[in-house]
């Protein structure tokens, strides 16, 4: 995890299998229209909005609820652990959650979005220096990633979560760097500063 998008490529690789499962069990979604870009396969997003609108996915079912649900539900099952990297999976019914234990040392759930884990923890191998560069992200962090997402709710109105990690850039800036698609199908980047909050919307600072 040397950086936030080589961070997503390993996230998404790691649970791309336990997702595929979990949609052969529970059959396809139905396609939403009306948006001018499609998401990514396999990938339908965490409601950041605190209402629904009629076609939204429910609270229940890939909304922001059940990605609280979700990330509480990991933390809970690895004790001492901090939120890294939370990602949609097989249309927002599968959340990919990594985590950071208390040493460092990085574990994978696959969670439901009713809160169950499906799948873990795991322990991801790494070693002495990326444990000790891991709980330097967490020490420095001064932004959960429930105060990440309520700072990309107001920078996009409506927007949804598909992916959202915490990581140090080129620059050294830690920050949560989120994917958020809007209503109209537009995808942002959002990136929040870990540290002061700031945001930045693709590439322009709020």
């Amino acid at each position: 995890m040397n950086d936030g998008k080589h961070a997503k490529a390993i996230i998404g690789t790691v649970f791309a299998g336990s997702a595929l499962l979990a949609a052969a069990a529970c059959g396809n979604a139905p396609t939403q229209s009306g948006s001018r870009k499609a998401a990514p396969a396999g990938v339908v997003v965490g409601l950041v909005s605190p209402s629904g609108t009629p076609g939204d996915p429910g609270q229940d079912s890939g909304g922001m609820a059940s990605l609280e649900k979700a990330c509480a539900a990991a933390v809970n099952a690895v004790k001492g652990s901090t939120v890294l990297s939370v990602q949609a999976e097989n249309d927002g019914r599968i959340w990919g959650v990594q985590l950071a234990g208390p040493e460092g040392a990085e574990q994978l759930l696959e969670v439901d979005a009713s809160g169950k884990v499906v799948s873990g923890p795991r322990t991801k191998v790494t070693g002495e220096e990326e444990k000790a560069r891991v709980t330097g992200i967490v020490k420095d962090s001064r932004l959960s990633y429930e105060e990440a997402a309520k700072k990309v709710s107001s920078s996009v109105p409506h927007g949804r979560i598909t992916h959202m990690s915490l990581d140090r850039y080129t620059d050294n800036l830690l920050v949560w760097d989120v994917d958020v698609v809007t209503p109209d199908g537009v995808w942002h980047e959002v990136k929040v500063d870990a540290k002061d909050g700031a945001v930045t919307k693709d590439g322009h600072r709020d």
